[in-house]
């Protein structure tokens, strides 16, 4: 069973460090979306520095774009941002540089997601309904293993297979 009750509203989260961010209610649209900017935006920029090294240039301040766990990081990273984007309204807790509150930007929220508490913290709850969700299913989901195999069988046995005609002498 699924139920319809997820928030339609914007609602306020509990961070790490006395953060508090208001919210927009997540949609799959959303996280597709933020999924997918993560993904492109990682592949795009391993292939520029695949670029700047082929013509003898360096780019500092990257991961090792050569490890596939580091592009997975990043690109992680990079998701995590783009969720945060989509989604915060508002926020108390957050500082400036200067010690003034901080307005809610676009790179002010990707500097904040750079706090690894507060972004495993957003993303833990912000998608938990979303997770939960998937979890409870339709009757009709994927095994855990990620294969029908633990499925109830809709179909009959294909039954014993003939032998092959004689090859041609």
């Amino acid at each position: 069973m699924i139920r319809l009750d997820l928030p339609k509203e914007p609602y306020w989260m509990d961070m790490p460090h006395g953060v508090r961010l208001f919210v927009r209610p997540l949609t799959t649209a959303v996280y597709e979306a933020a999924s997918a900017r993560g993904r492109r935006l990682a592949r795009q920029l391993c292939e520029e520095y695949a670029e700047v090294k082929a013509v003898g240039g360096s780019i500092e301040g990257l991961p090792d774009v050569s490890d596939p766990d580091a592009v997975a990081g990043l690109s992680q990273l990079i998701f995590v941002q783009a969720l945060a984007r989509s989604a915060v309204v508002a926020w108390e807790g957050v500082a400036a540089a200067n010690g003034t509150r901080a307005p809610v930007t676009p790179g002010n929220v990707d500097a904040l997601m750079l706090h690894h508490r507060v972004a495993e913290a957003f993303v833990v709850d912000y998608t938990r309904t979303l997770a939960e969700l998937v979890s409870e299913g339709n009757a009709s989901r994927p095994s855990p293993s990620g294969t029908s195999a633990a499925g109830r069988a809709t179909a009959k046995g294909a039954g014993t297979a003939e032998a092959p005609a004689p090859a041609a002498g």
